[in-house]
Protein backbone atom coordinates (compact mmCIF):
# COMPACT_ATOMS: atom_id res chain seq x y z
CA UNK A 1 0.00 0.00 0.00
CA UNK A 2 1.26 3.49 -0.85
CA UNK A 3 2.14 5.79 2.03
CA UNK A 4 -0.03 8.60 0.63
CA UNK A 5 -3.03 8.04 -1.65
CA UNK A 6 -4.85 10.95 -3.30
CA UNK A 7 -8.24 10.20 -4.81
CA UNK A 8 -10.08 12.67 -7.09
CA UNK A 9 -8.99 15.60 -4.91
CA UNK A 10 -10.58 19.01 -5.44
CA UNK A 11 -10.67 22.22 -3.43
CA UNK A 12 -12.29 25.64 -3.85
CA UNK A 13 -11.54 28.62 -1.57
CA UNK A 14 -14.59 30.53 -0.25
CA UNK A 15 -13.64 33.78 -2.02
CA UNK A 16 -13.07 32.14 -5.41
CA UNK A 17 -15.44 30.79 -8.03
CA UNK A 18 -12.82 28.65 -9.77
CA UNK A 19 -11.50 25.51 -8.03
CA UNK A 20 -7.84 25.69 -7.07
CA UNK A 21 -7.46 21.89 -7.20
CA UNK A 22 -9.30 19.73 -9.75
CA UNK A 23 -9.57 15.94 -9.78
CA UNK A 24 -6.07 15.02 -8.60
CA UNK A 25 -5.45 11.30 -8.26
CA UNK A 26 -2.02 9.81 -7.52
CA UNK A 27 0.01 7.59 -5.16
CA UNK A 28 3.21 8.28 -3.22
CA UNK A 29 5.31 5.37 -1.96
CA UNK A 30 7.23 5.52 1.28
CA UNK A 31 10.67 7.21 1.07
CA UNK A 32 9.87 8.92 -2.26
CA UNK A 33 11.31 12.34 -3.17
CA UNK A 34 8.79 14.23 -5.31
CA UNK A 35 9.60 17.45 -7.17
CA UNK A 36 6.39 19.51 -7.43
CA UNK A 37 6.48 22.39 -9.90
CA UNK A 38 4.23 24.45 -12.15
CA UNK A 39 3.42 28.07 -13.02
CA UNK A 40 2.55 30.62 -10.35
CA UNK A 41 -1.00 30.08 -9.07
CA UNK A 42 -1.36 26.52 -10.36
CA UNK A 43 -2.23 25.14 -6.88
CA UNK A 44 1.08 23.81 -5.54
CA UNK A 45 0.79 25.37 -2.07
CA UNK A 46 -2.86 24.37 -1.78
CA UNK A 47 -2.03 20.77 -2.65
CA UNK A 48 0.63 20.67 0.07
CA UNK A 49 -1.88 21.98 2.61
CA UNK A 50 -4.25 19.12 1.84
CA UNK A 51 -1.41 16.67 2.53
CA UNK A 52 -0.81 17.89 6.09
CA UNK A 53 -4.43 18.50 7.08
CA UNK A 54 -4.42 22.31 7.14
CA UNK A 55 -7.09 21.83 4.49
CA UNK A 56 -9.79 21.19 5.61
CA UNK A 57 -9.04 21.46 9.37
CA UNK A 58 -7.68 25.03 9.40
CA UNK A 59 -8.95 26.49 6.12
CA UNK A 60 -12.47 27.18 4.96
CA UNK A 61 -13.55 26.03 1.52
CA UNK A 62 -15.09 23.07 -0.29
CA UNK A 63 -13.01 19.88 -0.29
CA UNK A 64 -13.88 16.92 -2.49
CA UNK A 65 -12.13 13.58 -2.81
CA UNK A 66 -9.72 12.09 -0.26
CA UNK A 67 -6.13 12.19 0.99
CA UNK A 68 -5.10 9.00 2.81
CA UNK A 69 -1.97 8.65 4.94
CA UNK A 70 -1.16 5.01 5.71
CA UNK A 71 -4.81 4.27 4.90
CA UNK A 72 -6.21 6.96 7.24
CA UNK A 73 -8.36 9.76 5.79
CA UNK A 74 -6.68 13.05 6.83
CA UNK A 75 -10.03 14.87 6.74
CA UNK A 76 -11.21 12.72 9.67
CA UNK A 77 -7.93 12.62 11.64
CA UNK A 78 -7.26 15.27 14.33
CA UNK A 79 -4.74 17.91 13.22
CA UNK A 80 -2.70 17.26 16.36
CA UNK A 81 -2.22 13.66 15.23
CA UNK A 82 -1.39 14.56 11.63
CA UNK A 83 1.28 17.10 12.55
CA UNK A 84 3.30 14.41 14.35
CA UNK A 85 3.58 12.53 11.05
CA UNK A 86 3.55 15.25 8.39
CA UNK A 87 5.52 18.51 8.61
CA UNK A 88 5.18 21.51 6.28
CA UNK A 89 7.85 24.15 5.79
CA UNK A 90 6.05 27.25 4.52
CA UNK A 91 7.29 29.49 1.75
CA UNK A 92 7.45 32.44 4.14
CA UNK A 93 9.22 31.58 7.42
CA UNK A 94 7.38 34.39 9.22
CA UNK A 95 4.20 32.29 8.91
CA UNK A 96 5.51 29.60 11.27
CA UNK A 97 7.91 31.30 13.67
CA UNK A 98 6.34 32.09 17.02
CA UNK A 99 9.12 32.49 19.58
CA UNK A 100 11.64 35.21 20.36
CA UNK A 101 14.76 33.04 20.63
CA UNK A 102 16.03 30.41 18.18
CA UNK A 103 16.34 27.78 20.92
CA UNK A 104 12.72 28.24 21.99
CA UNK A 105 11.50 27.97 18.39
CA UNK A 106 13.29 24.68 17.72
CA UNK A 107 12.10 23.31 21.06
CA UNK A 108 8.47 24.38 20.57
CA UNK A 109 7.13 21.20 18.94
CA UNK A 110 9.22 18.87 21.08
CA UNK A 111 7.97 20.47 24.30
CA UNK A 112 4.37 20.23 23.15
CA UNK A 113 4.80 16.49 22.65
CA UNK A 114 6.44 16.05 26.06
CA UNK A 115 9.99 15.08 25.07
CA UNK A 116 12.46 14.84 28.00
CA UNK A 117 14.50 18.04 28.50
CA UNK A 118 17.85 16.37 27.77
CA UNK A 119 16.51 14.92 24.51
CA UNK A 120 15.19 18.36 23.55
CA UNK A 121 18.57 19.96 24.18
CA UNK A 122 20.36 17.35 22.07
CA UNK A 123 17.84 17.59 19.22
CA UNK A 124 18.10 21.40 19.17
CA UNK A 125 21.89 21.25 18.82
CA UNK A 126 21.66 18.55 16.14
CA UNK A 127 18.98 20.35 14.12
CA UNK A 128 20.79 23.70 14.17
CA UNK A 129 24.01 22.01 13.10
CA UNK A 130 22.17 20.39 10.19
CA UNK A 131 20.86 23.71 8.86
CA UNK A 132 24.17 25.55 9.23
CA UNK A 133 23.29 27.56 12.34
CA UNK A 134 25.50 26.06 15.06
CA UNK A 135 25.51 27.93 18.37
CA UNK A 136 22.53 30.08 17.33
CA UNK A 137 20.47 28.94 20.33
CA UNK A 138 20.50 32.32 22.09
CA UNK A 139 20.07 34.48 18.98
CA UNK A 140 16.94 36.62 18.66
CA UNK A 141 14.92 35.56 15.61
CA UNK A 142 14.07 39.19 14.83
CA UNK A 143 17.77 39.90 14.24
CA UNK A 144 18.13 37.19 11.57
CA UNK A 145 17.95 37.58 7.80
CA UNK A 146 15.08 36.05 5.81
CA UNK A 147 17.24 33.13 4.79
CA UNK A 148 18.40 32.50 8.35
CA UNK A 149 14.79 32.52 9.54
CA UNK A 150 13.96 29.87 6.95
CA UNK A 151 16.76 27.71 8.33
CA UNK A 152 15.41 28.08 11.85
CA UNK A 153 11.97 26.96 10.64
CA UNK A 154 13.55 23.93 8.96
CA UNK A 155 15.54 23.17 12.11
CA UNK A 156 12.32 23.09 14.13
CA UNK A 157 10.97 20.52 11.66
CA UNK A 158 14.20 18.49 11.59
CA UNK A 159 14.05 18.22 15.37
CA UNK A 160 10.59 16.59 15.13
CA UNK A 161 11.78 13.90 12.64
CA UNK A 162 8.43 13.54 10.81
CA UNK A 163 7.40 10.68 8.53
CA UNK A 164 6.59 13.05 5.65
CA UNK A 165 8.28 16.38 4.93
CA UNK A 166 6.47 18.91 2.72
CA UNK A 167 8.42 21.97 1.58
CA UNK A 168 6.91 25.02 -0.12
CA UNK A 169 9.64 26.97 -1.98
CA UNK A 170 12.13 26.31 0.86
CA UNK A 171 15.09 27.93 -0.90
CA UNK A 172 13.44 31.08 -2.24
CA UNK A 173 15.08 33.22 0.50
CA UNK A 174 18.48 31.53 0.42
CA UNK A 175 21.77 32.34 -1.27
CA UNK A 176 23.24 29.66 -3.57
CA UNK A 177 25.43 28.16 -0.87
CA UNK A 178 22.54 28.16 1.59
CA UNK A 179 20.33 26.56 -1.06
CA UNK A 180 22.82 23.75 -1.60
CA UNK A 181 23.11 23.23 2.16
CA UNK A 182 19.34 23.03 2.69
CA UNK A 183 18.81 20.69 -0.25
CA UNK A 184 21.64 18.48 0.98
CA UNK A 185 19.92 18.30 4.37
CA UNK A 186 16.57 17.43 2.78
CA UNK A 187 18.21 14.77 0.61
CA UNK A 188 19.87 13.21 3.67
CA UNK A 189 16.59 13.17 5.57
CA UNK A 190 15.09 11.36 2.60
CA UNK A 191 17.89 8.86 1.95
CA UNK A 192 19.25 8.13 5.41
CA UNK A 193 16.17 8.56 7.60
CA UNK A 194 13.58 7.36 5.08
CA UNK A 195 11.49 10.53 5.31
CA UNK A 196 9.18 10.98 2.33
CA UNK A 197 9.76 14.39 0.73
CA UNK A 198 7.48 16.49 -1.48
CA UNK A 199 9.19 19.74 -2.45
CA UNK A 200 7.38 22.50 -4.35
CA UNK A 201 9.62 24.91 -6.22
CA UNK A 202 10.12 27.03 -9.32
CA UNK A 203 13.88 26.40 -9.12
CA UNK A 204 13.64 22.98 -10.74
CA UNK A 205 17.29 22.65 -11.82
CA UNK A 206 18.50 22.60 -8.23
CA UNK A 207 16.04 19.91 -7.11
CA UNK A 208 15.95 17.72 -10.24
CA UNK A 209 19.14 15.77 -9.38
CA UNK A 210 17.72 14.82 -5.96
CA UNK A 211 14.18 13.70 -6.79
CA UNK A 212 12.91 10.37 -8.07
CA UNK A 213 9.46 11.55 -9.19
CA UNK A 214 8.02 14.71 -10.77
CA UNK A 215 4.62 16.38 -10.52
CA UNK A 216 4.03 19.22 -12.99
CA UNK A 217 0.83 21.13 -12.21
CA UNK A 218 -1.28 23.42 -14.35
CA UNK A 219 -4.58 25.08 -13.36
CA UNK A 220 -5.12 22.79 -10.39
CA UNK A 221 -4.44 19.51 -12.22
CA UNK A 222 -1.47 17.17 -12.47
CA UNK A 223 -0.24 17.83 -15.99
CA UNK A 224 2.62 15.33 -15.53
CA UNK A 225 2.93 12.58 -12.92
CA UNK A 226 6.02 10.60 -13.88
CA UNK A 227 9.20 9.03 -12.54
CA UNK A 228 12.23 11.26 -13.10
CA UNK A 229 13.60 8.94 -15.79
CA UNK A 230 10.56 9.75 -17.94
CA UNK A 231 9.69 13.26 -16.74
CA UNK A 232 12.76 14.95 -18.23
CA UNK A 233 12.80 13.30 -21.64
CA UNK A 234 10.74 16.11 -23.19
CA UNK A 235 11.07 19.74 -22.06
CA UNK A 236 8.09 20.95 -24.10
CA UNK A 237 5.55 20.83 -21.22
CA UNK A 238 7.81 22.94 -18.99
CA UNK A 239 8.45 25.48 -21.73
CA UNK A 240 4.75 25.68 -22.62
CA UNK A 241 3.84 26.46 -19.00
CA UNK A 242 6.66 28.98 -18.53
CA UNK A 243 8.43 26.82 -15.93
CA UNK A 244 12.21 26.63 -15.60
CA UNK A 245 13.51 23.72 -17.67
CA UNK A 246 14.70 21.13 -15.13
CA UNK A 247 18.13 20.40 -16.65
CA UNK A 248 20.35 22.04 -19.23
CA UNK A 249 19.39 25.03 -21.37
CA UNK A 250 20.49 27.86 -19.08
CA UNK A 251 18.50 31.08 -19.16
CA UNK A 252 20.00 33.28 -21.88
CA UNK A 253 21.68 36.36 -20.52
CA UNK A 254 21.69 39.70 -22.23
CA UNK A 255 24.73 40.55 -24.34
CA UNK A 256 26.90 42.70 -22.07
CA UNK A 257 27.57 46.25 -23.18
CA UNK A 258 31.20 47.26 -23.45
CA UNK A 259 30.67 50.01 -20.88
CA UNK A 260 27.07 50.01 -19.62
CA UNK A 261 27.70 52.76 -17.06
CA UNK A 262 28.42 55.22 -19.86
CA UNK A 263 26.60 53.94 -22.91
CA UNK A 264 23.17 53.27 -21.42
CA UNK A 265 22.95 56.10 -18.90
CA UNK A 266 22.69 59.85 -18.97
CA UNK A 267 25.86 61.73 -17.97
CA UNK A 268 27.55 61.05 -14.64
CA UNK A 269 26.89 63.42 -11.73
CA UNK A 270 23.20 63.25 -12.62
CA UNK A 271 22.67 60.94 -9.70
CA UNK A 272 19.38 59.50 -8.57
CA UNK A 273 21.05 58.23 -5.43
CA UNK A 274 24.25 59.02 -3.53
CA UNK A 275 25.42 56.94 -0.56
CA UNK A 276 28.32 58.16 1.55
CA UNK A 277 30.16 56.09 4.19
CA UNK A 278 26.92 54.44 5.27
CA UNK A 279 26.84 52.47 8.52
CA UNK A 280 23.99 50.77 10.36
CA UNK A 281 24.02 48.84 13.64
CA UNK A 282 21.01 46.87 14.88
CA UNK A 283 20.40 47.03 18.65
CA UNK A 284 21.82 44.17 20.72
CA UNK A 285 24.20 43.00 17.96
CA UNK A 286 27.97 43.00 18.05
CA UNK A 287 28.80 44.43 14.61
CA UNK A 288 27.50 46.72 11.87
CA UNK A 289 25.00 45.18 9.42
CA UNK A 290 26.12 47.80 6.88
CA UNK A 291 29.68 49.07 7.15
CA UNK A 292 31.15 52.01 5.25
CA UNK A 293 29.22 51.64 1.97
CA UNK A 294 29.63 54.44 -0.56
CA UNK A 295 28.28 54.53 -4.12
CA UNK A 296 26.48 56.75 -6.60
CA UNK A 297 23.64 55.45 -8.76
CA UNK A 298 22.73 57.29 -11.94
CA UNK A 299 19.34 57.92 -13.46
CA UNK A 300 18.38 55.18 -15.90
CA UNK A 301 20.60 52.65 -14.14
CA UNK A 302 19.58 49.14 -13.12
CA UNK A 303 21.64 48.02 -10.13
CA UNK A 304 21.68 44.55 -8.58
CA UNK A 305 22.75 43.93 -4.99
CA UNK A 306 24.01 40.41 -4.29
CA UNK A 307 25.63 38.50 -1.45
CA UNK A 308 25.07 35.77 1.11
CA UNK A 309 22.16 35.74 3.55
CA UNK A 310 23.01 38.21 6.29
CA UNK A 311 25.43 40.17 4.10
CA UNK A 312 23.37 43.37 4.42
CA UNK A 313 21.31 43.44 1.20
CA UNK A 314 17.90 44.02 2.79
CA UNK A 315 19.32 46.40 5.39
CA UNK A 316 20.86 48.50 2.61
CA UNK A 317 17.56 48.52 0.68
CA UNK A 318 15.71 49.68 3.81
CA UNK A 319 18.28 52.40 4.48
CA UNK A 320 17.91 53.70 0.93
CA UNK A 321 14.11 53.72 1.30
CA UNK A 322 14.35 55.69 4.56
CA UNK A 323 12.78 52.89 6.62
CA UNK A 324 15.98 52.75 8.71
CA UNK A 325 18.11 55.69 9.81
CA UNK A 326 21.89 55.32 9.39
CA UNK A 327 24.11 54.99 12.43
CA UNK A 328 26.61 57.07 10.44
CA UNK A 329 26.96 58.38 6.91
CA UNK A 330 24.11 59.53 4.72
CA UNK A 331 21.77 58.71 1.85
CA UNK A 332 20.83 61.43 -0.63
CA UNK A 333 17.99 60.98 -3.13
CA UNK A 334 17.88 63.44 -6.02
CA UNK A 335 20.33 65.61 -4.09
CA UNK A 336 18.31 65.71 -0.87
CA UNK A 337 19.65 63.93 2.21
CA UNK A 338 17.15 61.84 4.15
CA UNK A 339 17.76 63.88 7.30
CA UNK A 340 16.07 66.81 5.53
CA UNK A 341 13.18 64.75 4.14
CA UNK A 342 10.33 63.15 6.08
CA UNK A 343 9.33 59.61 5.13
CA UNK A 344 5.87 60.56 3.84
CA UNK A 345 7.48 63.05 1.45
CA UNK A 346 9.13 60.15 -0.39
CA UNK A 347 5.75 58.61 -1.26
CA UNK A 348 5.41 58.48 -5.03
CA UNK A 349 9.12 59.20 -5.50
CA UNK A 350 10.57 56.09 -3.86
CA UNK A 351 8.81 52.73 -4.13
CA UNK A 352 9.80 49.57 -2.28
CA UNK A 353 8.57 45.98 -2.53
CA UNK A 354 9.58 43.85 0.44
CA UNK A 355 10.75 40.24 0.46
CA UNK A 356 7.38 39.46 2.03
CA UNK A 357 4.69 41.01 -0.22
CA UNK A 358 2.03 40.57 2.48
CA UNK A 359 3.53 43.54 4.33
CA UNK A 360 2.21 45.76 1.51
CA UNK A 361 -1.18 44.22 0.72
CA UNK A 362 -4.31 45.56 2.39
CA UNK A 363 -7.15 46.05 -0.13
CA UNK A 364 -10.15 43.78 -0.77
CA UNK A 365 -9.41 43.18 -4.47
CA UNK A 366 -6.38 43.19 -6.74
CA UNK A 367 -7.81 46.18 -8.62
CA UNK A 368 -8.17 48.16 -5.39
CA UNK A 369 -4.65 47.19 -4.34
CA UNK A 370 -3.14 48.58 -7.54
CA UNK A 371 -5.34 51.71 -7.21
CA UNK A 372 -4.47 52.29 -3.54
CA UNK A 373 -1.35 54.41 -4.04
CA UNK A 374 -2.60 56.64 -6.87
CA UNK A 375 -5.88 57.14 -5.01
CA UNK A 376 -4.16 58.25 -1.82
CA UNK A 377 -1.93 60.62 -3.78
CA UNK A 378 -5.11 62.19 -5.21
CA UNK A 379 -4.64 61.25 -8.86
CA UNK A 380 -7.52 62.54 -11.05
CA UNK A 381 -10.15 59.83 -11.54
CA UNK A 382 -9.50 59.37 -15.26
CA UNK A 383 -5.72 59.23 -14.78
CA UNK A 384 -6.10 56.78 -11.90
CA UNK A 385 -8.26 54.34 -13.85
CA UNK A 386 -6.05 54.55 -16.92
CA UNK A 387 -2.99 53.89 -14.77
CA UNK A 388 -4.63 50.94 -12.98
CA UNK A 389 -5.93 49.37 -16.20
CA UNK A 390 -2.53 49.61 -17.85
CA UNK A 391 -0.67 48.28 -14.83
CA UNK A 392 -2.97 45.27 -14.42
CA UNK A 393 -2.34 44.41 -18.06
CA UNK A 394 1.43 44.92 -17.81
CA UNK A 395 1.75 42.47 -14.94
CA UNK A 396 -0.72 39.85 -16.24
CA UNK A 397 -3.26 40.55 -13.50
CA UNK A 398 -6.40 41.31 -15.55
CA UNK A 399 -7.95 37.91 -14.85
CA UNK A 400 -7.36 38.40 -11.11
CA UNK A 401 -8.62 42.00 -10.83
CA UNK A 402 -11.71 41.11 -8.76
CA UNK A 403 -9.99 38.47 -6.62
CA UNK A 404 -8.97 38.99 -2.99
CA UNK A 405 -5.14 39.21 -2.84
CA UNK A 406 -4.85 36.87 0.15
CA UNK A 407 -6.77 34.15 -1.70
CA UNK A 408 -3.98 34.00 -4.29
CA UNK A 409 -0.61 32.28 -4.35
CA UNK A 410 2.56 33.78 -2.90
CA UNK A 411 3.95 34.42 -6.38
CA UNK A 412 0.76 36.16 -7.47
CA UNK A 413 0.80 38.29 -4.30
CA UNK A 414 4.40 39.24 -5.06
CA UNK A 415 3.37 40.35 -8.54
CA UNK A 416 0.45 42.35 -7.10
CA UNK A 417 2.78 44.13 -4.66
CA UNK A 418 5.14 45.04 -7.52
CA UNK A 419 2.22 46.28 -9.63
CA UNK A 420 0.81 48.33 -6.75
CA UNK A 421 4.17 50.05 -6.28
CA UNK A 422 4.75 50.40 -10.02
CA UNK A 423 1.38 52.14 -10.46
CA UNK A 424 2.90 55.23 -8.80
CA UNK A 425 5.79 55.28 -11.33
CA UNK A 426 8.36 56.13 -8.63
CA UNK A 427 11.69 57.67 -9.66
CA UNK A 428 13.54 55.14 -7.50
CA UNK A 429 12.19 51.59 -7.42
CA UNK A 430 13.57 49.19 -4.78
CA UNK A 431 12.87 45.48 -5.10
CA UNK A 432 13.93 42.91 -2.49
CA UNK A 433 14.18 39.36 -3.90
CA UNK A 434 11.81 39.59 -6.91
CA UNK A 435 12.22 35.87 -7.68
CA UNK A 436 10.26 34.72 -4.62
CA UNK A 437 7.36 32.52 -5.72
CA UNK A 438 7.69 33.47 -9.39
CA UNK A 439 7.76 31.07 -12.31
CA UNK A 440 10.26 31.89 -15.07
CA UNK A 441 7.70 33.36 -17.46
CA UNK A 442 6.18 35.78 -14.97
CA UNK A 443 9.54 36.69 -13.43
CA UNK A 444 11.08 37.76 -16.73
CA UNK A 445 7.87 39.44 -17.82
CA UNK A 446 7.86 41.44 -14.58
CA UNK A 447 11.50 42.46 -14.94
CA UNK A 448 11.00 43.36 -18.62
CA UNK A 449 8.24 45.80 -17.69
CA UNK A 450 10.24 47.36 -14.86
CA UNK A 451 13.46 47.75 -16.83
CA UNK A 452 11.71 49.15 -19.91
CA UNK A 453 10.07 51.80 -17.72
CA UNK A 454 13.28 52.59 -15.86
CA UNK A 455 15.42 53.06 -18.95
CA UNK A 456 12.79 54.84 -21.04
CA UNK A 457 11.89 57.31 -18.27
CA UNK A 458 15.47 57.68 -16.91
CA UNK A 459 14.46 56.40 -13.52
CA UNK A 460 16.37 53.98 -11.27
CA UNK A 461 15.85 50.33 -10.32
CA UNK A 462 17.75 48.63 -7.50
CA UNK A 463 17.01 44.98 -6.80
CA UNK A 464 18.48 42.56 -4.25
CA UNK A 465 18.76 38.99 -5.45
CA UNK A 466 20.61 35.67 -5.28
CA UNK A 467 19.83 34.93 -8.94
CA UNK A 468 22.91 35.36 -11.14
CA UNK A 469 20.87 34.77 -14.34
CA UNK A 470 18.58 37.64 -13.39
CA UNK A 471 21.52 39.96 -12.73
CA UNK A 472 23.27 39.06 -16.00
CA UNK A 473 20.10 39.60 -17.99
CA UNK A 474 18.95 42.92 -16.51
CA UNK A 475 21.55 44.73 -14.41
CA UNK A 476 23.97 47.33 -15.74
CA UNK A 477 25.96 47.00 -12.56
CA UNK A 478 26.22 44.81 -9.48
CA UNK A 479 27.27 45.41 -5.89
CA UNK A 480 28.57 42.29 -4.14
CA UNK A 481 28.29 42.47 -0.36
CA UNK A 482 30.02 40.49 2.33
CA UNK A 483 29.52 41.15 6.05
CA UNK A 484 27.97 44.53 5.29
CA UNK A 485 30.82 45.75 3.05
CA UNK A 486 31.07 46.15 -0.72
CA UNK A 487 33.63 43.70 -2.12
CA UNK A 488 32.84 44.46 -5.79
CA UNK A 489 31.16 47.31 -7.67
CA UNK A 490 31.07 46.95 -11.43
CA UNK A 491 29.86 45.08 -14.51
CA UNK A 492 28.16 41.71 -13.72
CA UNK A 493 30.19 39.71 -16.26
CA UNK A 494 33.42 40.81 -14.60
CA UNK A 495 32.20 39.66 -11.20
CA UNK A 496 30.83 36.34 -12.39
CA UNK A 497 34.06 35.45 -14.20
CA UNK A 498 35.98 35.67 -10.92
CA UNK A 499 35.56 32.38 -8.98
CA UNK A 500 37.36 33.71 -5.89
CA UNK A 501 35.03 36.71 -5.72
CA UNK A 502 31.95 34.52 -6.17
CA UNK A 503 33.11 32.26 -3.35
CA UNK A 504 33.53 35.28 -1.05
CA UNK A 505 29.96 36.37 -1.89
CA UNK A 506 28.54 32.81 -1.47
CA UNK A 507 27.41 32.81 -5.11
Amino acid sequence: MALIEIENLGFTYPSRQTPTLRGITTRIPSEAFVLLTGPTGCGKSTLLRTLNGLIPHASAGRLTGKVLLSGQDLATEPLATICQQVALLFQNPEDQLFCTLVEDEVAFGLENFGFPSQDIKERIAFALEQVGLPNFQSREISSLSGGQKQRVALAAICAMQPQVLLLDEPTSHLDPQGTRDILDIVAKLNRKMGITVILATHRTREVAPLCDHVWLMDEGRLYLDLPKTEAFQDFTPYQRLGVQVPVGEPVPSATPLSNPKISTLIPSKNFSLSISELHFHYPNTDKDAVCGISCDVQRGEVLAIMGANGSGKTTLIHLIAGLLRPSAGQVAIAGKTQTRVKLHQLAGEVGIVFQNPDLLLQAKTVHDEVAFGPKNLKFPTKTLEERVTKTLSQFDLNSLATEAPYALSRGQRQRIAVAATFSLHPDLFLLDEPTTGQDAQHLYGLMDELCDEIRHEHKTLIFATHDTDLTLKYADRVLLLRDGRVIFDGVPNTAFNNPELLAQASL
